[in-house]
């Protein structure tokens, strides 16, 4: 069964450990030590557990005496603050050039396209013509339907002359 000591004893306990009692509290402790089963016990855990980290310590892998040379000059080839704010700003302003040009690009294209007519902004939403006109070009388009075929120049020579509106459907 576990039992668990106050934060003071388990200050105590550290100190103990560390060596750092006076010696009047170091007596006191190992009064203490004698009398409670719980206290010895974690004095002990610690008291092992130090003496591991100490064992690995002493006994663990050591760098070679090369290594503080070679971590040095490593270090002096990294590029210091200076030259890291500097190459930063450069990166940043490579970032807005290039924004910079995407844009004027964005501009150029719309432009073109604006020029060459295919932004149809203005474009009229009706077509005109004559009842007869929209006679005739349904007559011709029934007649390709059905395979007879019908004179198409006569129903294309009234189209210029319309008058009538028709209302041509939005494409979306």
């Amino acid at each position: 069964m576990k039992m668990s000591l106050s934060s003071a004893d388990e200050l105590l306990v550290q100190r103990h450990v560390d060596g750092e009692l006076a010696p009047a509290a170091a007596a006191a402790f190992a009064a203490r030590l004698a009398a409670e089963p719980a206290l010895r016990q974690r004095v002990e855990s610690l008291q092992a557990l130090r003496s591991g980290f100490l064992a690995g310590r002493e006994h663990g892998p050591r760098p070679g005496a090369e290594f503080a040379g070679k971590v040095m000059a490593s270090v002096r080839r990294l590029p210091s603050r200076q030259q890291l704010e500097q190459a930063s700003a450069a990166g940043g302003a490579a970032v807005f050039c290039r924004r910079l040009l995407l844009a004027a690009a964005l501009v150029a294209g719309l432009g073109l396209a604006w020029g060459l007519g295919l932004c149809d902004g203005g474009a009229p939403q009706e077509l005109h013509a004559t009842p007869d006109e929209m006679q005739q070009e349904l007559d011709r388009l029934d007649g390709i339907l059905l395979g007879g075929g019908v004179d198409s120049g006569a129903a294309e020579s009234g189209a210029a002359e319309s008058g009538a509106a028709v209302r041509r459907p939005e494409v979306r």
